[in-house]
């Protein structure tokens, strides 16, 4: 059976009408799978996460390098070499000049103990010592021992105090006193030696 219209045959296009929906379906198709795949990718697209790091505090160790020792240097001696010295040597005439240079003065024999001179001095002038004020107004007494050092001419060269009662009254009164005494020199072998003695002096109140 023939039709006037050939579109209103629908088998001449069948055809035709399946290609258009051949095209249509595997453009829905593509269209699906680009969507599949945006979907994919943004499920998969995870928030970035923010590392944090943390540096421990590590000691810092400071190695000491040791120095070597340097070995001790040794001092290799080297000889000298010899100047010809000769046999005679001659010293020209010079004169002398005064440097002004005055030698010390020899030096004063120790004094001889009192007990040990053949001639013991003996007491040719004697001063009595100044009684203290202050000791007199308080009625005190007391004593001095002195050692003194007679020279050859019998004068005293030195005195010092060996024992004092009450200290700090009357040493000053009695070294005073002793260096004026004069004394005859002590001998020794027929010489004036220097000498040594102890003397008491006593502080009494008349």
């Amino acid at each position: 059976m023939k039709y006037a219209d050939k579109r209103a045959d629908l088998r001449a296009q069948a055809p035709l009408i399946t290609r258009k929906a051949l095209v249509i379906t595997l453009e829905l198709l593509l269209l699906a799978s680009l969507a599949f795949v945006q979907t994919r990718v943004k499920k998969l697209a995870a928030p970035q996460a923010q590392a944090t790091i943390q540096v421990e505090d590590i000691p810092i160790t400071k190695q000491e390098i040791k120095k070597q020792k340097q070995a001790p240097k040794i001092a290799i001696p080297i000889a000298a070499e010899k100047e010809d010295v000769p046999d005679t040597v001659t010293i020209d005439n010079t004169e002398l000049v005064d440097t002004g240079y005055v030698p010390p003065p020899p030096k004063e024999e120790e004094a001889i103990d009192f007990f040990a001179v053949e001639k013991k001095p003996e007491i040719i002038k004697k001063v009595e010592p100044v009684y203290p004020e202050l000791a007199r107004q308080s009625g005190t007494e007391g004593a001095v021992l002195l050692e003194i050092v007679i020279g050859k001419n019998g004068s005293v060269e030195s005195a010092r105090v060996i024992q004092a009662r009450p200290k700090g009254v009357f040493e000053d009164a009695a070294i005073t006193a002793v260096k004026q005494w004069k004394f005859s020199p002590a001998m020794q072998r027929d010489r004036p030696v220097r000498v040594k003695m102890q003397i008491p002096i006593k502080f009494t109140l008349k």
